[in-house]
């Protein structure tokens, strides 16, 4: 038989650009009385994905919609405990029964009752259980019928206990569509009928069922469904156990893609963690909601956050947060080095840095400039200026190893380094005798080792002004290695060469860039080494083996008195495969020299074991937003409580962290991100940025690409020489040595 479903149009096609809608509406009691229980619906499958499925058609931008609402209005305990007195006395009046029938003796038996108490007494011989009721005798009701009477009211079942209002509302461009989505909604209903159900009210014994459409019943269907009024067509109270499965969010069996997932359980932020409100001293973590519910900018004390992690998917904002962390940091007066492959977070940092009270403390290292007049720092990890003979095996240290890490030659290429090591060593004393003789501007530099593998002649001038003992290896060993291993040192420096941005960074005689006193001097040092080509992995390796020769540098300081650094690397992953093992030592060794690294990385498992090995050790601070899901199972590990399939639903600017606080490490919590526009928009001022460039040129005396790689060459015709010739021209012309003011980068020569 067809069913129908007397419906109205409740939009009108106007201007709104919605067509025609029928609306469609059922109210829903309990069919049997309400101490009979329903059937608490299972978890598996989940209820609610039955609703999930008759939404899935829902145009909700035509107007359409289904609507099941269920209102509930505790039941006090001793509204309850009248009802089963009330149920217990009716029990009482009925006396016993079986399969239905009452068994006679009370005051409802009929003629069926008195037959079964003719049957019970004679199985019982002759002896009636009876009870005295106002003169007259009834038999005492069983337990069973007591409990059968009360149902899920009895004392034991201890539940709280609601009285219930089901609303089904639909709306629907056609009839037939709201008729078929209504009894689509009211089926999600089945999935609790057992002893008791759900029914429609209204007429629904024939075709004809309008249900609550009806016209005496719509006025107050309506009411209700607009206003929230809780009148439902009779009383009906079920129990918690009852309707817990329809009050709960969907599961992970409800499979269907058109719900609004909870993102999984994670615990309330700590009430402990401080609210951050621009005072120093704390590093800022996000918005968070407390325990009492209140929303708030949540920090960690510094001094907690010893080194941090952050993992999850590209574009989920680990970088917004860090760079949020780093200048909150470098205003409260700590110095900041911040390593951005990519460049985008430094470049939207430098807005922020424009006021005076950090301006003047700012540095950029920025290797992507191509422009000749674009200018550009200086470091020459050669550079012996301010230095002592005992502090060359320093610099060989730093450049060798550097460089063999960034091509990963560890024990495989003992010749190569052999080679590396003593043209470092010579190029290194080279660089003293130019500062002893007053020339700190002819020191060569790493562009020089090729010329000195290469070049007999310049060899031979360079070594007759070295030590005797330097000349062994040159004139006996080397020699053996030339024919196979000088290429392999070679086509390191040449990828250095390709890139005119590291050759004019690299290639100058003097330093302007010194990571050790930028850590002393609270400097805020901005790094980007994107647009470097094929050098990026080298002098990324570079960069962060002389940050940990820096700080193992402090080494024999008091360290109370040791100023804290905070060092961010974003891309973890890509500089992990250059510094070939020295994230894990900075991890491992400098936390007592008051260096703390922030690693940020896509991808967990794609880090070297050594450095995944240490970061997970000695993290304080664990940061986590969506991964797939083999980084999340690896993350969630180190996350007690939090299920994996909750990182991988994780939301855009959501994370999961936990941090150390107050020395003890905190159950995970939930952290939705903050921009750095909205907690910094005092402090941005792109109209300053001239100023804060001016400010840079000045602190790292940066000069014009074009001119540097001039200085370097020199001309083709010999009219101007490069580098490499003024310095030999000097060693064979030596001038008058004259005093070197200062220890500076880029200090005068008297």
């Amino acid at each position: 038989m067809t069913r129908r479903v007397r419906l109205e149009k409740s939009v009108r096609s106007g201007d709104s650009g919605v067509g025609e809608q029928y609306v469609a509406r059922a109210e829903l009691v309990l069919a049997r009385p309400d101490h009979r229980r329903l059937t608490a619906a299972s978890l598996d499958p989940d209820p609610l994905h039955l609703m999930a499925t008759a939404c899935a058609h829902v145009n909700s931008a035509g107007g359409e919609q289904a609507e099941l609402i269920v209102d509930l209005v505790p039941v006090s305990g001793r509204r309850v405990a009248r009802w089963r007195r009330r149920l217990m006395r009716r029990a009482q009046q009925r006396g016993p029964s079986a399969y239905g029938e009452q068994l006679g003796g009370g005051t409802g038996g009929g003629r069926g009752a008195s037959l079964w108490s003719a049957v019970m007494e004679g199985l019982d011989a002759g002896r009636p259980a009876v009870k005295q009721f106002g003169g007259r005798s009834a038999r005492l009701p069983r337990q069973t019928d007591l409990a059968d009477s009360v149902g899920k009211f009895l004392p034991a079942s201890d539940t709280q206990v609601f009285a219930v209002q089901v609303l089904v509302r639909v709306t629907a461009g056609h009839p037939a569509e709201a008729q078929a989505r209504l009894h689509q909604v009211m089926a999600v209903m089945d999935a609790w009928s057992g002893e008791n159900w759900w029914r429609p009210v209204g007429p629904r014994r024939t075709g004809w069922r309008p249900y609550s459409s009806v016209w005496w019943r719509r006025a107050g269907f309506e009411r209700r469904y607009r206003t929230g009024e809780f009148a439902p067509a009779r009383r009906q109270w079920v129990t918690s156990r009852e309707v817990a499965a329809l009050l709960k969010p969907p599961s992970v069996h409800c499979s269907a893609q058109n719900v609004v997932r909870t993102g999984g359980v994670v615990p309330p932020a700590p009430m402990q963690l401080p609210t951050w409100t621009g005072q120093p001293g704390v590093v800022p973590l996000g918005i968070v909601t407390g325990t009492d519910g209140r929303v708030r900018l949540a920090a960690v004390p510094q001094e907690d956050v010893l080194f941090g992690a952050s993992f999850g998917k590209s574009g989920f904002g680990k970088s917004e947060l860090a760079l949020l962390q780093a200048l909150t940091l470098a205003y409260s007066g700590f110095g900041i080095w911040f390593l951005d492959p990519h460049g985008a977070a430094v470049n939207r940092a430098l807005p922020y840095l424009t006021h005076p009270a950090v301006a003047d403390r700012v540095q950029l290292i920025d290797l992507s400039v191509k422009k000749p007049s674009e200018r550009i720092a200086s470091w020459n990890p050669l550079s012996m200026e301010g230095r002592d003979a005992s502090q060359i095996q320093d610099v060989i240290g730093a450049v060798v190893g550097g460089l063999a890490s960034a091509q990963g030659w560890g024990d495989r290429a003992p010749r190569a380094r052999a080679i590396l090591s003593h043209s470092v060593q010579v190029m290194a004393h080279l660089a003293l005798h130019m500062c002893q003789l007053g020339r700190p501007d002819l020191q060569p530099t790493v562009f020089s080792i090729p010329r000195l593998l290469t070049d007999e002649e310049w060899r031979a001038t360079v070594l007759e002004h070295l030590p005797p003992r330097l000349r062994r290896f040159w004139r006996t060993t080397f020699p053996r290695y030339a024919g196979e291993a000088v290429p392999v040192v070679t086509q390191v420096l040449e990828q250095l060469e390709t890139s005119d941005s590291l050759r004019a960074f690299l290639g100058q005689p003097r330093s302007s860039y010194d990571a050790r006193r930028a850590m002393d001097e609270h400097k805020i040092v901005l790094l980007r080494c994107s647009g470097t080509g094929g050098g990026d992995q080298i002098i990324t390796s570079l960069l962060l083996f002389d940050l940990f020769l820096a700080g193992l540098s402090r080494e024999g300081r008091d360290q109370d008195g040791l100023e804290t650094q905070f060092a961010f690397a974003d891309e973890l992953t890509a500089i992990d495969g250059a510094s070939r093992g020295y994230l894990a030592a900075i991890l491992e060794q400098l936390r007592k020299y008051e260096l703390r690294l922030m690693g940020l990385t896509q991808m967990a498992m794609r880090l070297s074991e050594e450095t995944r090995q240490a970061l997970m050790q000695n993290q304080s601070l664990l940061s986590a937003t969506a991964a797939d899901t083999e980084e999340a199972s690896f993350v969630t590990r180190r996350l007690p409580g939090i299920a994996a399939k909750t990182l991988e639903q994780m939301g855009k600017y959501r994370y999961v962290m936990s941090t150390m606080l107050r020395g003890e490490r905190t159950s995970p919590f939930r952290v939705r991100s903050v921009a750095v526009h909205q907690v910094l928009a005092d402090y941005h001022r792109p109209d300053l940025l001239h100023r804060l460039t001016a400010a840079i040129d000045a602190s790292l005396d940066r000069q014009p690409v074009g001119e540097i790689l001039a200085r370097l060459d020199g001309d083709d015709d010999g009219t101007n020489p490069g580098l490499d010739d003024l310095l030999i021209t000097h060693l064979t012309r030596p001038s008058p040595a004259g005093p070197v003011t200062g220890t500076g980068s880029h200090s005068e020569v008297a």
